[in-house]
């Protein structure tokens, strides 16, 4: 079952009439300046624009019926350019698998969010043994997607989300709403407001250490598995761009091994001090 809030055609109108004056009046909003305590409920014009945003982008079915997609296509982040093949779960796990190659040397690379916990795993040119991605950078990964956003079941259930003003994206003016996630994970979804796409979204990463907004940014669209999907996104820090995902692939609804969720076992042996007792 979608995420669906059943409206009056005045319900909506006064929904519509409501955004329109909102945007005239705010600024450009700061997600710092949202509540600072999770909300109990999301109100009615964020349910609004999620359902509009489901509607444009191929109806409330095809969104319930796209349980997953697995994606290749190239990531380029300060110059270098790596291999990237996604799969990501509409109950919100997530596992990327990153290679490339530098000085005459393949890297390949794992980061996984079991729906629980973040981890991550480097295989070449050594393989090493599955440690635990922790902070602020895993806590984006964990919640920060770039195909399949939380607004259907049964992630949708973990999130309320709250209306915060208006802004744009590449010119085109957009209602921003705040998503908070179950343990108050903040992130952003800015919807365009002629279209309803939603055309820009993010959360807090890191970079160099340093926390900072870290956001995915739309520029072009595909329709996979009766849905529309982003096909290239420019990823932002700080409204600034640094990097870009372009997908050569997106498949739907594949045969995913959930094995592949789990964390590995360590390779490494522990030792355990031999203990000698005295006479």
């Amino acid at each position: 079952m979608c995420y669906r809030l059943p409206l009056c055609f005045a319900s909506f109108l006064l929904i519509l009439c409501s955004l329109a004056t909102l945007s005239a009046q705010q600024t450009p909003p700061d997600p710092e300046t949202a509540k600072k305590a999770r909300p109990d409920t999301t109100d009615a014009a964020s349910r609004q624009l999620i359902q509009n945003y489901l509607t444009v982008t191929g109806g409330a079915d095809a969104h319930d019926t796209l349980r997953n997609v697995l994606a290749r296509g190239s990531l380029t982040e300060a110059g270098r350019v790596k291999e990237f093949e996604l799969i990501e779960l509409q109950d919100g796990k997530r596992h990327l698998t990153l290679t490339w190659r530098h000085l005459g040397r393949d890297y390949k690379e794992l980061f996984v969010f079991d729906g629980l916990k973040a981890w991550r795993q480097e295989v070449r040119p050594e393989m090493k043994d599955p440690e635990d991605y922790s902070g602020q950078e895993a806590i984006h990964f964990s919640n920060q997607r770039w195909l399949l956003q939380p607004f259907v079941l049964p992630t949708v259930a973990d999130y309320t989300f709250q209306y915060q003003g208006a802004a744009k994206v590449g010119g085109r003016p957009c209602h921003v709403v705040v998503g908070y996630g179950k343990k108050d994970e903040r992130s952003w979804f800015y919807f365009d407001q002629e279209k309803f796409l939603v055309l820009r979204w993010g959360g807090f990463g890191e970079l160099a250490g340093v926390r900072e907004y870290m956001d995915y940014r739309a520029s072009k669209f595909k329709k996979t598995g009766g849905v529309l999907l982003p096909s290239e996104i420019d990823l932002l820090a700080e409204n600034a761009a640094f990097g870009r995902i372009k997908f050569e692939e997106i498949l739907p609804n594949q045969t995913i091994d959930q094995q592949i969720f789990n964390k590995p076992r360590n390779r490494t042996p522990v030792l355990r001090q031999r203990t000698t007792s005295r006479n």
